[in-house]
């Protein structure tokens, strides 16, 4: 309970501290010792359903193996709105495109599988700190792009503390990304197999749970399949991760192979429509 409450202190920092409801949002876990805590934190949180994807523990080198090769290119540039206008912010983040552009064609990235992403560090004068701003690409060539720059800015500043200055504002750093083609990975559904999970079970065990020792099923996520239904106290066992499962929680197997914990009786459908859709 302890080292779950000093988890859900982090997750604060990254969710309610930075102006979001993580009631909001999915939780994904990951890591060997991720899924252990997962459904604990979905329920600090209460965030849902909490997603274990397939071989957690390795989640990480799969992303190295599919991401895609970028570039990055910044400058610092301290200056008043007043003392600079679109003409040269638009030069200077044109500059650094080609820059990075060039670097990533020489990684064997032809220009035509390139593509830009533009962020801005704003603060207010006199602040100590500066606010990151995404720019669309489109807004390069519109005839507003301080305009834009400070509309997203000041949306951006009132989310984050809820008031907004009238200091003139500052742009700091530019930051241009470019980046590459992501790999083609081939999604490989899981097989239908119902609700039963029971093919899959491998014994039952004493676990000490809320207080108490509970009967909890063993199971060897391998030989689950998509539709089936893990009901709390549980513990699904893979090669690199153990996911445990709470009382009065289920564990449903996405077809993408993935485990949807929710509460029992939790209606979670329009989030498992949008899984499904992606």
């Amino acid at each position: 309970d302890i080292v779950n409450e000093n988890m859900f202190g982090a997750l604060r920092l990254v969710s309610v501290q930075q102006g979001y409801d993580p009631r909001d949002f999915a939780l994904v876990s990951f890591g060997g010792a991720g899924p252990l805590h997962a459904n604990a934190l979905g329920r600090l949180t209460g965030s849902w359903p909490v997603i274990v994807p397939p071989s957690p523990g390795v989640l990480c080198a799969y992303g190295d193996a599919t991401t895609c090769l970028r570039d990055e290119a910044a400058r610092t540039m301290v200056r008043a709105f007043s003392d600079i206008d679109d003409g040269e912010l638009r030069t200077a983040l044109a500059e650094l495109a080609d820059a990075a552009s060039e670097r990533l064609s020489s990684e064997g990235v032809s220009a035509d599988q390139q593509t830009a992403t533009y962020q801005v560090d704003l603060r207010y004068q006199g602040q100590g700190f500066e606010i990151p701003v995404d720019l669309d690409a489109s807004a390069l060539d519109s005839g507003e792009l301080l305009s834009t720059l400070g509309s997203a800015f000041d949306a951006e500043h009132q989310r984050l503390f809820s008031f907004l200055l009238k200091n003139e504002r500052e742009v700091i750093n530019l930051r241009v990304t470019v980046s590459g083609p992501r790999p083609e990975v081939a999604f490989q559904p899981l097989e239908d197999g119902g609700d039963d999970p029971s093919a899959a079970l491998i014994t039952t065990n004493d676990v000490w749970m809320d207080g108490q020792y509970a009967k909890a099923g063993i199971y060897d996520r391998s030989k689950l399949l998509a539709g089936n239904v893990v009901t709390g106290p549980a513990v699904i066992t893979e090669m690199d991760s153990t996911t445990l499962v709470l009382s009065g929680h289920t564990a449903t197997v996405h077809r993408s192979a993935c485990l949807l914990i929710n509460p029992v009786g939790t209606d979670d459908t329009h989030r498992t429509t949008r899984l499904q859709e992606s």
